[in-house]
């Protein structure tokens, strides 16, 4: 997907950017990132559809994913605000994003297999029985999703 695409090469661009600042803690959270973006793959990236609302302006409906942990909106938010942070990185280039407004509306979308159980929110795992849990193919072993208040705050 488009979005999975640009949130890699950002990420891989904060990677380069740490190691030229010889940014250690910097480079292990953006590494962070980068791994946390190929286990979560395309398919856990936002469902979006373009719609109109007020004044005809066209935005993206961000729809919800009742089995994405809570933790990866607010993650792919910081990720693309990284780059209106980072300016002197990141030159605007294309047309303008369109904004993009949370939805309760529920993607279509099926859950995902063979993530870490961290990956999943945790109301849905509780909801399913054992097959359905078992048909996730959750990955063994524990992740931790780290922190990253702060870290754009300098």
């Amino acid at each position: 997907s488009q979005k999975l695409d640009l949130r890699l090469k950002i990420v891989s661009s904060m990677i380069a950017v740490c190691e030229e600042r010889h940014d250690e803690d910097g480079k292990s959270f953006w590494q962070w990132v980068l791994n946390v973006l190929d286990l979560a793959g395309y398919d856990f990236m936002s469902d979006e559809e373009t719609t109109l609302v007020m004044l005809s302006v066209p935005v993206k409906k961000v729809m919800l994913m009742k089995w994405h942990h809570p933790y990866f909106l607010q993650l792919f938010v910081f990720i693309d605000v990284t780059t209106g942070m980072e300016e002197e990185i990141f030159q605007k280039m294309g047309k303008a994003a369109f904004q993009r407004l949370q939805s309760q509306e529920e993607t279509t979308w099926p859950s995902p297999c063979g993530r870490p159980k961290a990956f999943y929110a945790p109301v849905y795992l509780s909801r399913l029985k054992a097959p359905q849990l078992a048909a996730l193919k959750m990955t063994e072993g524990e992740f931790v999703l780290r922190s990253f208040d702060g870290y754009l705050d300098d």
